[in-house]
């Protein structure tokens, strides 16, 4: 999707900040709603080759070119409610971006890493956002969703019932595969702390903990970054994970 969007705010006191929070949700979004107009622009144009001249019946050619326009009225209308969504998902990233802006100097924000190909092709493209302290490094995965999101008994649930795709698992995993891409830079391991934070209102709390995981409203999650313990990543290792992730935006 062309270079990233890479901004350096050291010299008024704030964080570093290289990419576009959300860039990857809007194209896949975008791509959500194209891609059914595709089908059926190519079926159309075989139904009516079968039409002019005629390879099967013109009135069976008729009635599947009827029920096309049917199936592209109901693809397209489910479509924008899955743009919506996307869209949504994409300002949510926007508004944990803006807060993770304001973390200090001396401090590198990254939004929409790619991740790698496996991941990527499960849905997963890129990692919502990383941030790498002093000392101390943080994968964040962003939701944006509708409450009431609660914890009970260490499971995560909204309105009630454990969503399809776990985002705790999502980060969870991402910082598995975050210590793994940098295993260059930090052959004996590294610490990734993860966190998902809410965008919006729908986590009331402020913050909650289940197992490794922070579990956060984005009013909070500067705090929750700042207030972290140092980690084992002294100088010369964080200039490697910060040219390391530089590297993975613009391959």
């Amino acid at each position: 999707m062309g270079k990233p969007h890479v901004t350096s705010s050291k010299a008024d006191g704030f964080a570093s900040v290289s990419g576009s929070p959300g860039a990857r949700v809007r194209f896949m979004g975008f791509f959500s709603i194209f891609w059914p107009f595709l089908l059926v622009v190519f079926v159309a144009g075989w139904l009516l080759n079968c039409l002019f001249p005629v390879t099967i019946a013109t009135g069976v050619a008729a009635l599947l070119l009827l029920a096309l326009v049917g199936v592209a009225w109901m693809a397209f209308d489910s479509a924008g409610r899955r743009f919506e969504a996307f869209l949504k998902g994409a300002r949510g990233e926007e508004i944990v971006a803006r807060e993770l802006a304001l973390l200090p100097a001396g401090w590198d924000v990254f939004h929409g890493v790619p991740r790698s190909g496996a991941e990527a092709l499960a849905g997963g493209g890129d990692f919502d956002h990383i941030i790498v302290g002093p000392d101390t490094m943080f994968v964040v995965e962003t939701k944006n969703w509708d409450g009431p999101v609660t914890i009970e008994r260490g499971m995560l649930k909204v309105r009630g019932r454990i969503p399809r795709r776990s985002p705790v698992a999502q980060v969870r995993k991402a910082a598995l595969e975050l210590a793994a891409l940098l295993e260059e830079a930090m052959p004996n391991g590294i610490a990734v702390t993860p966190v998902v934070c809410f965008a919006g209102d729908g986590f009331a709390e402020d913050e909650e903990r289940i197992d490794d995981v922070c579990v956060c409203n984005v009013r909070v999650l500067r705090r929750i970054i700042l207030d972290t313990e140092g980690g084992d990543i002294d100088g010369p290792r964080r200039r490697l994970i910060v040219e390391t992730l530089i590297r993975r935006m613009w391959g």
